[in-house]
């Protein structure tokens, strides 16, 4: 099974290459000025063991911010903490802002293309330019809430990935803070008795401004994996480069990007 993953997550990134060399600079779509695509709504449950269900959180590369949308093509739904109801997944996702793709959808397909699982629940509910503080503060209300609406759905997730850090890199924050935050983020799920793994991704990467705060905030995300509360390493997402990213800012996932990010994920995933 994992020299099939291998594979598999190799084809993904190959093809990947392949696209860019083709089309060197595709034209940059201002995905906002597109209709929403329909949404088709299916039922939450019952979920069984062979199905993943995937709290989303982070910033903007973790939300709806990739330059291509994509309808996924396996059994993979989209929870939306809004309505408490799952829609086949197609982006942008609902539950995170932003009106292009996201690297999830790619990934739900992935993780049930290599037999790992025969449906994937995905419930984004990043925050574009979010601060560590911020999603612990002002923004706190979307985890009280998916909360909610996940125990409500009798929906348990399986898995938390955490995606964020570009914001903290272009500001002070210092490698004690942000291993503290992250800590009180994830005691939010533990009290409400959510113990999947959460897995850290290490992430700072932006080009649309100097961040010169990115060894701070890529050491704190590496001492931030604990035991006792069940935080993991994730993957490194820095090492997804320009040819990945959109060329006007250097930050935003492109198609590139985002199929890297997604195998880079299902790579930790269990």
């Amino acid at each position: 099974m994992r020299s099939n993953v291998g594979f598999l997550l190799c084809g993904v990134l190959i093809g990947a290459i392949a696209v860019k060399l083709i089309y060197r600079e595709p034209r940059q779509i201002d995905l906002t000025a597109l209709p929403p695509p329909p949404r088709i709504e299916r039922t939450c449950g019952p979920s069984s063991g062979q199905t993943a269900v995937i709290i989303i959180h982070g910033q903007s590369n973790a939300g709806n911010y990739g330059s291509s949308r994509y309808a996924a093509r396996q059994a993979v739904d989209n929870f939306d903490p809004a309505t408490g109801k799952c829609f086949a997944a197609v982006d942008p996702l609902l539950g995170t802002d932003g009106a292009g793709g996201n690297f999830a959808t790619r990934l739900g397909d992935i993780l049930i293309q290599s037999g790992r699982y025969n449906r994937v629940i995905l419930a984004p509910i990043a925050v574009e330019g979010a601060s560590l503080s911020a999603l612990n503060n002002e923004h706190a209300g979307r985890i009280e809430n998916v909360i909610l609406k996940l125990k409500a759905a009798g929906l348990v997730p399986t898995h938390l990935l955490f995606q964020q850090g570009e914001k903290d890199a272009m500001l002070t924050t210092t490698q004690d803070q942000y291993v503290s935050l992250l800590h009180q983020l994830v005691a939010r799920f533990r009290a409400a008795g959510f113990e999947a793994p959460f897995y850290v991704s290490q992430s700072t990467k932006c080009d649309a401004v100097d961040p010169k705060n990115t060894i701070a905030v890529r050491a704190a995300q590496q001492s931030a994996i604990d035991g006792p509360l069940n935080i993991r390493r994730g993957p490194d997402t820095d090492t997804i480069g320009n040819e990945g990213r959109n060329p006007n800012d250097g930050c935003h996932l492109n198609e590139v990007g985002m199929l890297a990010n997604a195998a880079l994920w299902a790579a930790f995933i269990r």
